[in-house]
């Protein structure tokens, strides 16, 4: 009745989107995950948004992912925590506005 072969357990958790993540501003569905391994969808302000409604995402959210073999897990979170190399954020922006310093011109008199 029951084959010798080992059962296994998938893998679920979370994932927290950072203001720097590749991520932000783009559709659930546009992520392209490892095999054997799915979104469930995104937690925001504690509200589950589920994946077949491709919600965009957004810094805070936490994106929900299911590995269905624990082998590939370490895959799925290197997949999901891309962050740019440099700070950016599609809603924030570090640098200020400042009027640019004029130099004083060499050919006055």
């Amino acid at each position: 009745m029951f084959n010798n072969q080992s059962v296994i357990e998938p893998s679920l958790f979370g994932v927290l989107i950072q203001t720097n993540s590749i991520y932000c501003g783009i559709p659930l569905k546009e992520i392209q995950l490892p095999e054997k391994c799915s979104f469930l969808g995104i937690l925001r302000k504690e509200q589950v948004i589920p994946a077949q409604e491709n919600p965009e995402i957004y810094s805070g959210d936490y994106i929900l992912a299911i590995a269905i073999h624990p082998m590939m897990v370490p895959a799925l979170k290197v997949t999901l925590k891309k962050i740019h190399s440099v700070y950016y954020s599609l809603n924030a922006c570090l640098l200020e506005a400042r009027p640019i310093p004029t130099q004083p011109s060499l050919f006055r008199r």
